[in-house]
């Protein structure tokens, strides 16, 4: 509107001075008068005709309330819009999504792809999850190599992998009161989980014991051989290779199953964030992503970040996929 007012006022100049000149000044005002309104009628003409090529007006040609379409065109990418009005049809979670939780712009093609492909139902929080983490892409496609640099947060699984020759710069041991047999960890992780098994049997006189900890590249070729599937990942694609991953059991029930139900397996699952542990494999993530409950298997990433994940109940995929990979997002200190 602006750069068609700018186009039409050096004319409306020119004819006023001309008018002003002359010997009609007393037209003047009644000539003035009809002059804006056609001018308004004009601009208002323009305006209408403009708007049909805005993608406010293309998406809400769709079937969208106009509220709607507002948000979609003032949210969306130029890239997105389009894919969107090329859909051809209302979306029924294109809103949905993009006030959900954990939306990331740069993902809302796949979300509309997903959810027009999913044949089980599945709610638009875990459409949003598993859009995420790459799950709704083909893993060997999207598989890159893990970011190490990023220390206790680098995200391992079938789509982060690590190099056969990576291994971490320093391990400690733990002691015989605190493990099995002889285990290795990164130094941050023995003191970490030093200080929650002092704490578990405090409160609950069990102790805890780390069953397995760092494992090769090599050693993990032979634990996913040993091992049924969906129970250890192939080798690159296991955490406990990182040196943060600790799988844990107890004297008192050493087997793994019953450690689930047993008081010490409880009382690890709601308390060990405070130390900087999350439970990497929980239910939700074997309900929504397909991978085994281990109710064993901690990873360290620090205690802000375990804090944030149990107070939000998500998963460290869900975790790095939004505060670490996202656009918008920082990742927190340890």
């Amino acid at each position: 509107m602006r750069q068609t007012l700018e186009r039409i006022w050096p004319h409306v100049k020119r004819w006023w001075k001309w008018w002003i000149d002359t010997d009609n000044r007393w037209l003047s005002v009644p000539c003035t008068i009809a002059a804006l309104l056609v001018l308004l009628v004009l601009v208002k003409s323009v305006q209408g005709i403009a708007y049909n090529f805005t993608r406010e007006c293309k998406i809400y040609k769709l079937g969208y309330p106009i509220e709607e379409a507002r948000v979609l065109a003032a949210t969306l990418s130029d890239a997105q819009a389009d894919t969107l009005i090329a859909h051809q049809e209302h979306d029924t979670i294109a809103i949905p999504v993009i006030q959900a939780r954990y939306f990331i712009a740069d993902n809302f093609d796949r979300y509309l792809a997903y959810h027009k492909k999913d044949t089980t139902g599945a709610p638009l929080d875990v459409i949003v999850s598993f859009v995420n983490v790459g799950y709704d892409q083909d893993r060997l496609e999207v598989a890159a190599p893990c970011d190490t640099s990023k220390g206790h947060l680098m995200l391992v699984n079938g789509r982060h992998y690590l190099d056969e020759n990576y291994k971490p710069d320093s391990l400690a041991t733990f002691s015989m009161d605190y493990c099995y047999e002889n285990q290795k960890a990164q130094p941050i992780v023995v003191d970490a989980f030093m200080a929650l098994q002092q704490a578990c049997k405090k409160q609950t006189d069990a102790q805890l014991m780390v069953n397995s900890a760092y494992r090769s590249y090599q050693q993990q070729i032979g634990t996913y051989k040993r091992n049924p599937k969906g129970y250890a990942a192939q080798a690159g694609s296991s955490e406990h290779q990182t040196g943060f991953a600790i799988d844990v059991t107890s004297r008192q029930h050493p087997m793994r199953w019953p450690f689930d139900k047993s008081e010490e397996g409880v009382w690890m699952r709601e308390h060990c964030h405070e130390y900087g542990f999350i439970l990497r494999y929980p239910e939700r993530q074997s309900r929504i992503f397909g991978f085994a409950y281990e109710p064993w298997h901690l990873r360290y990433v620090g205690k802000e970040v375990a804090k944030r994940i149990h107070d939000e109940d998500i998963t460290f995929d869900e975790y790095y996929a939004y505060y670490i990979e996202g656009p918008h997002a920082k990742p927190l200190s340890r």
